[in-house]
């Protein structure tokens, strides 16, 4: 029989409560929160075994995963609605939610693959569509600077539909440095920029071995970082608009660098 959490007090939910809010509380743990029946069946699908997970008899009914959530955790609970409402980040909550431990996403840069550098980007909501994309054209691995949202917010979580679990992340400390590391390992490294000898990305050969880095909403890349990556790229565009948001930005030169596999 499922234990019962019908206290808002309770321990376990003041814990599911921190995780979802604050990136300290993630790091410092090593552990995560994930909401929502297709994010945590997801999970579980992928091997992930949740420390615990939580469902109200709601989501019991309506969600064939929730009761596979439950039985993969190491622990599981029976939560009530008023409990749900004060884990949850959204208005309309699903009610299924598990803390699960944090996947070991680094990797090793290899000379045939292709890449996105990622330098302090600001909404979570651009970033987990960018690792959605990345994931869904065959990008290798991302490199990001340590001041982009943290991957395992609740947000980018959501933005990126599962893809932040298999997606290989490698953290660097500036966008400078995550070029030098790309071309150290001979990787051809370009910023999404607009210089004054910034090549159109389609008259370019990309594929194999390369790299894009996507700069800030507000601010774009930093100088140093275009110094870095050597040669800049831009984006043809027919209408009156001056710029892409990120995601968008990203996921043009995703295509650009992966249509020729």
């Amino acid at each position: 029989m499922l234990e019962e959490i019908r206290s808002r007090d309770n321990p376990l939910v003041k814990e599911m409560v921190r995780l979802g809010e604050s990136a300290r509380a993630r790091r410092e743990s090593g552990r995560f929160l994930l909401e929502g029946a297709r994010l945590a069946g997801d999970a579980v699908r992928n091997g992930v075994r949740p420390i615990a997970a939580f469902a109200t008899a709601d989501a019991l009914e309506k969600y064939p995963q929730a009761a596979q959530v439950l039985q993969a955790a190491q622990r599981s609970a029976l939560i009530s609605r008023q409990v749900a409402g004060k884990i949850s980040g959204t208005e309309s909550s699903q009610g299924i939610f598990c803390i699960c431990p944090m996947p070991e996403m680094d990797f090793s840069v290899s000379r045939d693959g292709v890449y996105l550098l990622l330098c302090s980007l600001q909404d979570p909501g651009n970033l987990g569509t960018i690792i959605r994309t990345a994931e869904a054209f065959g990008v290798s691995g991302l490199v990001m600077t340590r001041d982009c949202p943290d991957r395992f917010s609740p947000k980018v979580l959501r933005a990126g539909m599962g893809s932040v679990l298999r997606t290989p992340v490698k953290l660097v400390g500036s966008g400078a440095e995550g070029a030098e590391l790309l071309k150290e390992k001979g990787i051809r490294t370009f910023a999404a920029a607009l210089t004054s000898s910034a090549e159109d990305i389609t008259s370019i050969p990309l594929g194999p071995g390369s790299c894009i880095a996507i700069g800030n909403e507000g601010s774009g890349l930093t100088q140093e970082t275009i110094d870095a990556c050597g040669r800049s790229v831009i984006i043809p565009m027919a209408g009156r608009a001056q710029s892409l948001n990120a995601a968008a930005a990203a996921a043009v030169c995703i295509w650009e660098m992966t249509r020729r596999r």
